[in-house]
C-alpha cells in the first residue's frame, strides 16, 4: 500500500512569492526523507520514485514504444490530478513488460483507493483506469488525452536519458537549475538543466555554454535557495523556476540533434543564424507572403552574440550586423543555405581598420595643433607670426631676436591667428562669426550654422594661416581633417530602428533606452564612401555594400516613416 503521503508537488510556472520558500523547503525535507526525482513539466509535475532499468533480455522489441522509446523495467512515477494522486509502475513479465496503476483520491479514509492489477497490455489497463476516473463528475480529463506513455512521462527525454545513463533512484530535481556553490550555476549544471545527453550531444556543448553566457533580461532577478535557482520578474513580481532563456536553448538543442551542425565555428554560426531567422519567419508568414522586419534591436543584439562582437565598445559594427540580417533573412525566406559567414567577418575587420585610420588622423591633427600653437623657438609662448622663408611659426619676441641681423632681416613675415575653436576646443579656428563673435573650426561652424537664424550669419575667414599651408604641407592636418566628427558619429550609442509598424524609433545600445523623438545627440550612421579622401578610400560599403543582392534594397523595402511627435 501507499502508507505515507508525499507533500504537495509544486509546478515550475508562476506561483506566489510568499509560498516559494516554504515549498522549496518542503521539497528539501521530502528529498531527505525519501529519494525522488521531481520533473517540473510545462503542464504538470511528475515525481519519479524509480527510473528503473533498460531491458537487456530476449525479444527487446517488446520493450520499445514506436520502435525508439525504451519501456523501463522497475519504473515508478507519481502524478497529480487536482488533489488526487496516481501511481504508475512497470516490471518485467513472463512474455514482456507488465504495468500497474494505483489511483489515490484525496480522502480521509485510508482504504479509499483503487488498485489495478498487473497487466501485460497497456491499452487494457489504461481503459480500466479511464473507466473509473470518468465516473468523477465535473473533473477536467484533458490531462489524460495524451495517452499513458506521455501522461506518465515514459517518453520524456529525462526518463530515456536516465535509462541510458543507468541513473536509477538518483535524487535530483529536473526542471530546476541546480547551483552547488549557492551563487552561480556552472556549465555542468546548465547542461543537466537543458537535458544534455553526454552520449549523443557531445558536439553541442557550445549550446549549453551559450545558454550559460547569455545575459538575462534586465527585469529578471536571479536568486538561489537551498541550491536551487529561481527568478523573479521585476515587472510583475512573479517568481518562476524556469530560466528566461530556457525555451530558446532547449529548442535549439532539439533542432541541433536533427540538423547536426559540424563542430566548427563556421557551421555553428550558420546554424545559429538560421535558427534565429527560422523562429521569425513562420510557416503562416510564408503562406501569406508577409514577413516582419528583421533589422530589429533584439535581432541585432542576437547577431552580435552569434558573431562574438561587443557592440557597446564597437557600436559602428551594428551597421554590418544589420546588413547581415537583411542578407541572411533573404536566404532563409528563399530556402537557401546560410553561408558567407567569413565575408561578413572580413567586413567587420575592414570597418575596424577604417575607424582605426580615422583615429590616427585625429591624433595626428591634435599633435600638429599642439605643435603649431607655440613658438618653434621658445616652446612657451603662442605663435603669432609665420616666416615665409623659414617656414616656421614664432612669437613676436623670438621672431625679432632671430631676424634682427644678416639675411634674415629681409625675411617676409605674416601675422597669423592661432585661436582655438570656441566649441570643440580641439581644432584651430578657421572662421570668425561676426554675429556670434566666436571662433569656429570648419566642422563646428557647419554644425552650429545649419538651421534657424544662424544660417544667415556671416563668417570671416581668418587671415594668413589658411594661406600658409601650401608652404608648409605638414600643417594641413591642423586645418581639420573631419576625423573627430566622423569618430563621434561612429561611436555614438544612438541608432535609428523601425518598429513593427515601420515607424522610426531611436535606441541607445549602452543604456537600453528607447524613444520616438530624436535625441539631442549625434545619431550613429554608416561612414560614407570616400570620407577621409584617399586615406580610407571609403568604408567597407564600397567593398561589401553591394556584395550581396538584396530585394530589400529595391521596391520591396518600404520607406521608414518618421513618427509624428506633434500629434
Amino acid at each position: 500500500g501507499y502508507d505515507e503521503r508525499p507533500p504537495e508537488i509544486f509546478t515550475g510556472g508562476h506561483f506566489e512569492q510568499a509560498q516559494m520558500v516554504s515549498q522549496a523547503e518542503g521539497l528539501q525535507d521530502f528529498r531527505r526523507r525519501r529519494e525522488g526525482h521531481l520533473i517540473i513539466a510545462d503542464d504538470r509535475p511528475l515525481l519519479v520514485m524509480a527510473w528503473g532499468s533498460k531491458y537487456s533480455g530476449p525479444n527487446p522489441a517488446k520493450y520499445k514504444i514506436e520502435g525508439k522509446y525504451d519501456i523501463p523495467v522497475g519504473y515508478k512515477v507519481i502524478i497529480k490530478w487536482d488533489e488526487d494522486e496516481i501511481v504508475f509502475m512497470t516490471r518485467q513479465g513472463t512474455f514482456g513488460p507488465e504495468f500497474q496503476i494505483v489511483y489515490l483520491p484525496k480522502s480521509p479514509v485510508a482504504e479509499d483507493f483503487t488498485l489495478f492489477e498487473w497487466n501485460a497490455t497497456i491499452a487494457e489497463i489504461w481503459d480500466q483506469f479511464l473507466t473509473v476516473i470518468e465516473a468523477k463528475d465535473d473533473r477536467d480529463m484533458r490531462l489524460f488525452n495524451q495517452g499513458p506513455w506521455r501522461t506518465f512521462g515514459v517518453t520524456r527525454d529525462e526518463v530515456q536519458i536516465a535509462l541510458k545513463n543507468g541513473s536509477d533512484n538518483q535524487t535530483v530535481v529536473d526542471g530546476i537549475l541546480y547551483c552547488a556553490d549557492g551563487q552561480n550555476p556552472d556549465l555542468q549544471e546548465h547542461m543537466r538543466y537543458l537535458g544534455f545527453d553526454p552520449a549523443t550531444d557531445e558536439n553541442f556543448v557550445w549550446i549549453c555554454q551559450a545558454f550559460k553566457d547569455e545575459p538575462q533580461p534586465p527585469h529578471f532577478f536571479q536568486y538561489v535557495k537551498d541550491g536551487m535557482v529561481y527568478w523573479v520578474d521585476g515587472r510583475t513580481q512573479e517568481p518562476t523556476w524556469k530560466h528566461p532563456h530556457y525555451n530558446k536553448y532547449r529548442k535549439m538543442l532539439q533542432v541541433a540533434r536533427t540538423r547536426k551542425p559540424l563542430p566548427n565555428w563556421k557551421s555553428i554560426m550558420g546554424f545559429r543564424i538560421e535558427f534565429l531567422l527560422s523562429q521569425i519567419f513562420t510557416l503562416e508568414m510564408e503562406e501569406l507572403g508577409e514577413y516582419p522586419l528583421v533589422e530589429t534591436v533584439e535581432n541585432v543584439i542576437e547577431m552580435a552574440r552569434i558573431f562574438g562582437v561587443d557592440i557597446k565598445t564597437e557600436p559602428y559594427l551594428v551597421h554590418v550586423l544589420k546588413r547581415a540580417l537583411r542578407h541572411y533573412g533573404n536566404a532563409v525566406k528563399e530556402k537557401r543555405k546560410v553561408k558567407d559567414i567569413e565575408d561578413f567577418r572580413s567586413l567587420m575587420t575592414r570597418y575596424r581598420d577604417l575607424v582605426s585610420q580615422h583615429e590616427l588622423a585625429r591624433d595626428e591633427e591634435n599633435r600638429v595643433i599642439v605643435q603649431l600653437r607655440v613658438c618653434v623657438d621658445c616652446k612657451e609662448k603662442d605663435a603669432v607670426l609665420f616666416c615665409d622663408q623659414c617656414r616656421d611659426f614664432f612669437c613676436q619676441g623670438c621672431f625679432d631676436k632671430l631676424h634682427s641681423r644678416g639675411r634674415r632681416q629681409n625675411h617676409r613675415r605674416t601675422w597669423v591667428e592661432m585661436g582655438m575653436c570656441a566649441e570643440c576646443q580641439e581644432s584651430v579656428a578657421l572662421f570668425h562669426c561676426v554675429q556670434c563673435a566666436d571662433l569656429y573650426c570648419r566642422d563646428c561652424f557647419q554644425d552650429w550654422h545649419v538651421r534657424g537664424g544662424r544660417r544667415n550669419h556671416i563668417p570671416i575667414i581668418l587671415r594668413s594661416f589658411n594661406s600658409q599651408t601650401h608652404m608648409r604641407a605638414e600643417a594641413t592636418p591642423a586645418m581639420g581633417t573631419g576625423s573627430s566628427k566622423i569618430l563621434e558619429q561612429a561611436r555614438s550609442p544612438w541608432f535609428a530602428f523601425a518598429d513593427e509598424n515601420n515607424v522610426k524609433l531611436y535606441y541607445n545600445i549602452h543604456s537600453g533606452e528607447c524613444r520616438r523623438d530624436m535625441p539631442l545627440i549625434v545619431i550613429n550612421e554608416p561612414i560614407e564612401d570616400e570620407v577621409g579622401g584617399g586615406m580610407s578610400s571609403g568604408w567597407a560599403g564600397t567593398w561589401g555594400g553591394n556584395m550581396f543582392s538584396d530585394p530589400l534594397d529595391h521596391a520591396t523595402q518600404p520607406a521608414i516613416r518618421e513618427h509624428d511627435t506633434t500629434s
